[in-house]
């Protein structure tokens, strides 16, 4: 008997729930295509999934989001990722931290949406989940540290020692990870410290962690920020080469003329176009 005193209710609830989750995971199974049709129906189930009643659905939840990460497959993902939100409420946050290693290319179109909601519903928890992710033996589990406390904390008030000191992380990925969020509102946390540090990335040995310093560094035109991006005109990395002609874009100068023209006869297509792109563009107003 439920709470209201209706007999069987609660049985009944839990069973059209389970219905409409073996519709739901039928269908996220087989349709491959997924037409609107589908993704319309697909969308209704996960909705009227998202209710705390559908709780203890959490552990079979788990282990598809698990099935969907492994199968590389962002739409169906998400959807299992929205309802574990929905339902579960900060008992999600494990298993969606765990799927947001995946989505490096931020292909999925609302786990970072429920991320957000989950953190900024349950901050305390949140906060600690991440700062683990940020400790963890594995590399994947850091990046998620990384971005978990930009968007915790976006402007890097709180978390901003933390995101900084992972810039001297030994995997390549977290390093870059650092630099282009450094380069975003996070860094207005300690701007003196974002700059050294990106400086200091400008000059790493991994051309990964070079180009997005160098992406990141557009933002700063003091007269030291300019010399170094002249100079990583000459980087034996393409991208990297690349990056610093748009981070060149309307700075004054006879160094970054040059450096401009010397790239407009790179050897690489992109590069060239891109310094060709910069070298027309007026100059900033004064």
């Amino acid at each position: 008997m439920t709470g209201n005193g209706v007999p069987g209710e609660g049985a009944a609830e839990r069973a059209a729930l389970r219905r409409t989750w073996n519709e739901l995971d039928a269908l996220l199974a087989a349709n491959t295509e997924r037409e609107p049709e589908a993704r319309r129906r697909i969308g209704a189930l996960v909705e009227r999934l998202r209710t705390p009643a559908a709780a203890f659905l959490r552990s079979e939840l788990e282990r598809r989001l698990a099935r969907h990460v492994d199968a590389d497959d962002p739409f169906a993902r998400d959807r299992i990722a929205h309802v574990l939100a929905g339902a579960c409420g900060a008992a999600a946050l494990p298993a969606l931290l765990r799927a947001w290693e995946s989505d490096r290319d931020q292909d999925g179109d609302t786990l970072e949406l429920d991320l957000l909601d989950l953190f900024s519903a349950w901050p305390g928890t949140s906060v600690g989940l991440v700062l683990g992710c940020l400790a963890s033996d594995d590399p994947a589990t850091r990046l998620v540290g990384v971005r978990g406390l930009s968007l915790i904390d976006c402007g890097g008030r709180d978390y901003f020692g933390p995101v900084a000191d992972a810039a001297s992380d030994l995997d390549p990925r977290v390093r870059a990870d650092v630099m282009s969020t450094l380069g975003s509102l996070f860094g207005t946390g300690d701007p003196v410290r974002a700059l050294a540090v990106l400086m200091t990335g400008a000059g790493d040995s991994a051309p990964e962690v070079r180009r997005a310093a160098v992406a990141a560094l557009a933002a700063s035109h003091d007269e030291p920020t300019t010399e170094l991006l002249v100079a990583r005109t000459a980087d034996t990395d393409r991208w990297v080469r690349f990056s610093a002609a748009w981070s060149l874009a309307r700075r004054p100068g006879p160094a970054v003329r040059t450096a401009l023209e010397r790239l407009v006869t790179d050897e690489d297509a992109d590069v060239r176009a891109a310094a060709r792109t910069v070298l027309e563009l007026p100059p900033r107003p004064l």
